[in-house]
C-alpha cells in the first residue's frame, strides 16, 4: 500500500514539477518579448526624436531636454536601464549598431555645438548630412532589434512544442502508473473482501464475549461499592474513637497537670508551714527574752521606787535645802510606779503570747501532718494520673493504627473500585468499539465490492 502511495506522489510531483517548469518557461519568455517590444520601441524613439531635434534646431529653438533623453536612452539601450526598463542585450549585430549609434551621436552633438556658435551654411549642411547617415544607422539598428526579437518570438515557439512533447510523455509515464496501480488495487480489493468476511465473524464473537465480560464487571463493582461502603462506615468509626480517646487523653493530660500543680502547691505549703514553725519557735524564744527584760524592767522599777523614796525621807531630813531634791524624788517614784505597772502589763501580753504561740504551735504541727499527708495523697493521684495517660496514650495510639489500617484498606478499596470502573467503561468500550468496527467492516465490505466492480 505505501509503494501505491509513493507512486501517487511520484506522480503528483512529477505533475507539479513540469506544471512549474511551463509556468517559469513560458513567463521567461514572456518578460523576454516584452523586453524585446520595449527596446525596438526605443530604439524607434531615437531614430524619430534626432529627426524631431535637426528641426529644432535649424528653427533655433531649445533642445537641452531632447538631447538628455537621447542620452539615457542611447545608454540604456548598450548598457541597460531600470528607470526606462530596458535589458543589456546581447545580440551582436544590435550592440555593433549601437556602438556604432553611440559613436556618430557623439559627432551629432559636436556639430549641434558648432552650429550654435557659427550658424553657416557649411556647418548646416554638415549636421543635414550626419542627420541622413544617423538616419539610415537607425534603421539598421531597429531592423535588428527586430530580428533578434523574431528569433526569440521562435524560440518561445520551440519551447513551447518541447514541452508539449514533454508533457505527452510525463502522460503517457503516469498512464502506465495508473494501470500498475489498478492491477494492485484489484488483487488488494479482493484480499480485502475475504478478510473483511472473516474479521466480520471474528468480530461477532467478539462482541458476545466483550458483553459477558461488561456483565461480570459490572457486578462485581457493585460488590466492592458495597465492601468500600462498609470499610468507610467502619473508618469513620475508628477515627471517631480516636477522637474520644484523644479528648480523654488531653482531660487526663489536664488532670495530670492539675494534680502536678496541686502536688506543687502542697509542697510549698510544705515549706511555709515549716517556716511558721520555725518563725514560731523565734517568736517563742524572743517573747522569753521580752518577759526576762520585762522583769528586769519591774526590779528595777522596785529598786527606782525604793531609791526615791529614800530620797524623799532624806530630803524631808534636810529641811528647806530637800524640798527641790524632795519633788525629784516624787517624780521619780511616780515613773518608778508606771514603769512597775507597763512591766506588768508587758508580763501579763509575754504571758498572753506564749499561750497563744503553744496553741500555735499544737495546730501549727497538725497542719505540717495534714500537709505531709495531702502530698502523699497528691504523689498517688500524680502515679495514678500518669497510668491513665499511659493508658489512654496506647489507646489512641492503637485507635489510630487502626484507623490508619482501615484508611488504607478503603483507598486499596477505591483504587480496586476505580480500576474496577475503569474495566467496566473500558468493555463497554470496547463493546461499542467491537460493534462500530463490526459495521464498519460491513461498510468496508460493501467498499470493496463496490471497488471491486470499478475495478
Amino acid at each position: 500500500m505505501n509503494n501505491v502511495i509513493n507512486q501517487l506522489r511520484l506522480a503528483i510531483i512529477m505533475l507539479a514539477v513540469f506544471a512549474i517548469f511551463n509556468l517559469v518557461a513560458i513567463y521567461r519568455q514572456i518578460d523576454s518579448m516584452s523586453s524585446d517590444s520595449r527596446i525596438v520601441n526605443y530604439a524607434g524613439i531615437v531614430r524619430g526624436k534626432t529627426q524631431r531635434l535637426m528641426k529644432l534646431e535649424l528653427s533655433s529653438q531649445d533642445t537641452g531636454s531632447i538631447i538628455s533623453e537621447l542620452d539615457q536612452i542611447i545608454k540604456g539601450l548598450i548598457d541597460g536601464d531600470e528607470e526606462l526598463k530596458l535589458v543589456n542585450v546581447r545580440d551582436r549585430d544590435f550592440q555593433s549598431n549601437m556602438q556604432k549609434i553611440e559613436q556618430d551621436w557623439d559627432k551629432i552633438k559636436l556639430t549641434l555645438k558648432d552650429l550654435r556658435s557659427n550658424p553657416s551654411d557649411q556647418n548646416q549642411e554638415r549636421i543635414i548630412k550626419q542627420s541622413e547617415d544617423y538616419w539610415d544607422l537607425t534603421n539598421a539598428t531597429v531592423s535588428s532589434a527586430e530580428d533578434f526579437a523574431k528569433r526569440h518570438v521562435q524560440n518561445s515557439k520551440n519551447l513551447a512544442i518541447i514541452l508539449f512533447f514533454a508533457n505527452l510523455v510525463v502522460l503517457a509515464a503516469i498512464w502506465k502508473l495508473s494501470q500498475n496501480i489498478k492491477l494492485r488495487l484489484k488483487k488488494t480489493v479482493n484480499i480485502l473482501a475475504s478478510s473483511s468476511s472473516e474479521i466480520s465473524t471474528t468480530l461477532e464473537e467478539q462482541e458476545r464475549v466483550a458483553s459477558q465480560q461488561a456483565t461480570s464487571v459490572n457486578e462485581i463493582t457493585t460488590t466492592m461499592d458495597e465492601l468500600e461502603a462498609s470499610s468507610r462506615q467502619s473508618a469513620e468509626q475508628a477515627k471517631a474513637a480516636v477522637t474520644a480517646a484523644q479528648r480523654a487523653l488531653k482531660l487526663t493530660e489536664g488532670g495530670t497537670e492539675a494534680v502536678g500543680e496541686t502536688l506543687d502547691g502542697m509542697y510549698t505549703l510544705e515549706d511555709k508551714v515549716g517556716a511558721i514553725a520555725e518563725q514560731i519557735v523565734r517568736l517563742s524564744e524572743q517573747a522569753n527574752q521580752i518577759g526576762s527584760i520585762s522583769q528586769l524592767v519591774s526590779d528595777l522599777a522596785n529598786k527606782t521606787n525604793m531609791l526615791a523614796l529614800n530620797s524623799s525621807v532624806e530630803a524631808v531630813r534636810a529641811g528647806e535645802h530637800g524640798k527641790g531634791f524632795s519633788v525629784v524624788a516624787n517624780e521619780i517614784r511616780k515613773l518608778a510606779d508606771q514603769s512597775q505597772q507597763s512591766a506588768d502589763k508587758i508580763g501579763l501580753l509575754v504571758s498572753e503570747i506564749q499561750s497563744a504561740i503553744n496553741s500555735t504551735v499544737m495546730v501549727t504541727d497538725e497542719g505540717t501532718k495534714t500537709v505531709t499527708a495531702g502530698v502523699k495523697v497528691a504523689q498517688k493521684t500524680n502515679e495514678a494520673f500518669a497510668g491513665v495517660a499511659d493508658a489512654v496514650d496506647k489507646v489512641v495510639l492503637n485507635n489510630q493504627q487502626i484507623s490508619l489500617n482501615l484508611k488504607q484498606q478503603v483507598d486499596a478499596i477505591q483504587q480496586v473500585v476505580q480500576a474496577m470502573d475503569t474495566i467496566n467503561k473500558g468493555a463497554k468500550e470496547t463493546a461499542n468499539g467491537i460493534n462500530q468496527t463490526k459495521v464498519g467492516t460491513q461498510q468496508l465490505n460493501e467498499s470493496a465490492l463496490d471497488l471491486k466492480q470499478m475495478v
